[in-house]
């Protein structure tokens, strides 16, 4: 079994000047860090990156050097489950479109991490778990600052919300 950490819209160092510590404590078992773009800032890899091994996409609030490390999206199997790495673009009104779209001529990910909106959500359509961890650091458009944690073992997986107080 594998467990990842789920991390969108960071926004560092606009919305804080660095990660909170609840963050840092959630992901401190995990196996591997998804982060799904708008770190603003690298710092904020190298953080994660010493918690565990971090695989990333850079997001649109992104300064240049982090669009230079990071694609716009990517695709990392785990145990035997692909999952689709992306920022998202856009409003609420066909997001998931948008972010499915990103994959279109790829081999189909089971799972898709998304972020932009800052909103968490996790919703199966098409066959397809669409997750967004939300932002552990703004929550203009949200109710609360979260993360999330996902287990895979083998062929099924199990996701939760953790709250960032």
């Amino acid at each position: 079994m594998k467990v990842l950490g789920l991390i969108s819209d960071t926004h560092i160092p606009s919305r804080r000047k660095t990660i909170p510590q609840p963050v840092i404590s959630a992901f401190e078992k995990v196996d591997m860090i998804l982060h799904a773009g708008d770190f603003e800032e690298l710092g904020v890899a190298s953080i994660l990156e010493e918690i565990a091994p971090l695989h990333a996409v850079c997001g649109n609030m992104c300064q240049k050097e982090v669009k230079t490390r990071f694609p716009k999206k990517l695709t990392v199997k785990v145990e035997k489950i692909l999952i689709g790495l992306t920022h998202g673009s856009g409003g609420l009104s066909g997001y998931l479109q948008r972010v499915k779209n990103e994959f279109k001529n790829d081999l189909l990910p089971e799972i898709i991490v998304s972020g932009h909106t800052h909103i968490p959500m996790a919703k199966v359509e098409d066959e397809i778990l669409f997750i967004n961890p939300g932002s552990p650091t703004d929550k203009y458009f949200a109710p609360r600052n979260t993360v999330a944690l996902l287990e895979i073992n083998n062929t099924k997986f199990h996701y939760r919300f953790v709250d960032i107080e």
